[in-house]
């Protein structure tokens, strides 16, 4: 893992504390280009968009995408390079390739988040606030399109479960939380409220190395606790819904926890 990576991630998702007594009004600074098409970047790995091996697309087409010139997207990918984010493959088959998230010395990641242990502590109480909120509205407002796509998250995460049991897939675990990502922001897309959805995936990118670096495997039985919250949505029960989502943060929550207060391996999805 790149020396900045985590310090970097931490610049990012941390909250900002205001001094009351000062003016709400402060300078604006507009953000350069580059910084901006870094940002765009950023949130599609995180997100799961683009997993670890996966090409992005090409700079002339990052380029077109992002409306900006390709000498403002190779300045971006020059620094998620050196940041350790991104890596140029040369030949035929090369390319922007996403890298491994390499978190391999869990007395690091355990420094990490044990420093900034009251900041997570908030996230997962927004978390258990949102998310619950969220799924409470989802199983009112969700459509049979929602639950499709649910499902089919689902179905993805249980594949990565049976292709890492049968060493099948390179990284099984980047797939899973992908598609773990993606069921909690179709989730936040059935409640139909933008301001959830925008709340439920800054939480998602704030977690983004914590979890991937603390859960490193997967269970057999990993996917069950999700199951009992599309079982809620889809039975319109929202009051279930919000009880089932609050006690799969909880058991994260948990997890993490545990994880900082012993010297045990990384626990397992």
């Amino acid at each position: 893992m790149k020396a900045n990576l985590l310090d970097k991630h931490h610049e990012q998702m941390a909250l900002r504390d205001d001094d009351p007594t000062q003016p709400i009004i402060g300078p604006i600074h507009l953000a350069p280009a580059h910084e901006l098409v870094i940002e765009q970047i950023r949130r599609s790995i995180q997100l799961g968009r683009f997993l670890p091996g996966h090409k992005l697309p090409a700079e002339r087409d990052l380029a077109d995408q992002l409306s900006v010139s390709r000498t403002t997207v190779r300045e971006a990918v020059r620094i998620l390079v050196a940041e350790g984010a991104l890596s140029v493959r040369r030949g035929a088959s090369g390319g922007l390739i996403v890298n491994q998230l390499h978190v391999a010395d869990a007395d690091e990641l355990r420094s990490f988040i044990r420093q900034r242990r009251s900041e997570f502590n908030d996230i997962f109480d927004f978390r258990a606030v949102v998310e619950g909120a969220t799924a409470e509205l989802a199983a009112q407002r969700r459509g049979m399109d929602h639950l499709q796509r649910m499902r089919q998250k689902l179905e993805e995460m249980t594949t990565a479960i049976d292709a890492s049991l049968g060493h099948e897939n390179p990284d099984p675990v980047a797939v899973f939380h992908a598609a773990d990502t993606s069921f909690h922001l179709e989730i936040a897309r059935a409640s139909q409220n933008k301001h959830l959805q925008a709340s439920v995936e800054s939480i998602r990118r704030a977690m983004f190395i914590p979890v991937g670096g603390v859960f490193i495997k997967l269970r057999k039985d990993a996917n069950q606790i999700h199951e009992p919250i599309l079982d809620a949505i889809s039975d319109r029960d929202g009051p279930r819904a919000r009880l089932r989502m609050v006690e799969h943060v909880e058991s994260t929550r948990r997890a993490m926890m545990e994880f900082l207060d012993d010297r045990t391996p990384a626990p397992q999805v």
